[in-house]
């Protein structure tokens, strides 16, 4: 099953007719949508917890939704953020869950008592994104940008017994990546608060949780370990803005949803060889549609890309670049599209 939005979509062939297929080429993919889930706000982005038991997401209202996957019913409603949640993540356990806003709070919730159990709260500060570590839960990884300059961070964020305590692992301000606002015209010219902001920068662990993965505004993809060292780096071809990363979830790969309206997959050991790299391009070069998210299937073998367009769409392709899918999606409806519960 595939979770998109308020919707999923799922095979509708029976058991009997899986039987006759060839077992060692068999790879089912989503077909139609099963079920449709009713919520009171626009849910921006959304998570499964491990046994993809759970699903849980995050509303323009600062609301996040839990909903128990096999009744389809809502089993917790948190509310805390006063501005629209970036980002959800699960603990191991599933007890836990990760929730950071536009607000400047990032927030651990224990699920089943519905209540806020570690809490960090920062002042013209936005989190832009956030997740937890695939093994412990006494530590996360944060995307903030500035409200007020023209900064991007990111942290790892340690949850301890005297209170959140941060470590900064990236902070491109200039001219280390890229110009903030455009080059060193923000500061002084035009009058206050006219500075453009640069795009955000957007991370994930890798799948022991030894290693971060970084992506920048002008296509620089770096690999550090959690004391913030480099260990590798890598400039994707023609250098685009990068507007989303995730890893795969055998943890060899990872894609990039690019400005430039391409979907990248890379080997996670091409890092290591640094210099500039194209990788796999996905694209509809028809139409040429604009990409909110993208992700890998379970197997890591296929790429869902979610266009975002106002037809939204999703495109499934296979490991030799070929569309293997393209399901038509709820019109009135944004597509956060989740990747697969992690192994």
């Amino acid at each position: 099953r595939s979770v998109c939005g308020c919707a999923w979509w799922g095979s509708n062939r029976t058991h009997m007719n899986l039987a006759l297929l060839d077992p060692f080429s068999h790879n089912e993919l989503p077909e139609v949508i099963e079920a449709k889930l009713e919520v009171p706000s626009t849910v921006s982005v959304c998570a499964f917890n491990r046994r993809g038991s759970m699903l849980a997401g995050g509303c323009d209202n600062g609301h996040v939704i839990v909903w128990d996957f096999e009744t389809h019913g809502v089993a917790r409603t948190l509310e805390l953020h006063e501005a629209p949640v970036t980002s959800v993540s699960w603990t191991k356990s599933s007890r836990r869950l990760l929730s950071s806003g536009a607000d400047g709070r990032l927030a651990v919730w224990d699920v089943l008592g519905a209540c806020v159990v570690q809490l960090l709260a920062r002042e013209n500060l936005e989190f832009t994104g956030a997740s937890t570590h695939p093994l412990r839960r006494d530590v996360c990884l944060a995307c903030s940008s500035s409200t007020v300059v023209a900064s991007r961070e990111v942290s790892l964020v340690f949850w301890e017994a005297a209170g959140p305590r941060s470590l900064a692992l990236l902070s491109p301000d200039a001219p280390a990546d890229e110009p903030a606002g455009g080059g060193g015209e923000g500061a002084a010219g035009g009058s206050g608060g006219s500075r453009r902001q640069p795009p955000p920068l957007v991370a994930c662990f890798d799948k022991p949780g030894e290693r971060v993965l970084i992506g920048s505004g002008k296509g620089l993809v770096t690999l550090l370990d959690l004391s913030g060292a480099r260990l590798a780096e890598m400039q994707v071809a023609g250098g685009p803005v990068l507007r989303s990363l995730a890893l795969s979830r055998d943890g060899m790969s990872f894609v990039v949803v690019c400005a430039d309206r391409v979907i990248r997959a890379f080997a996670l050991e091409r890092l290591f060889e640094g210099g500039a790299a194209a990788g796999r391009e996905h694209q509809d070069v028809v139409s040429r549609v604009p990409w909110a998210l993208a992700a890998f299937t379970s197997d890591s073998e296929h790429v869902i890309g979610a266009a975002a367009a106002a037809e939204q769409k999703l495109y499934i392709w296979d490991g030799d670049r070929q569309l293997a899918k393209m399901l038509d999606g709820p019109k009135e409806w944004r597509l956060p599209l989740p990747p697969p519960p992690p192994a």
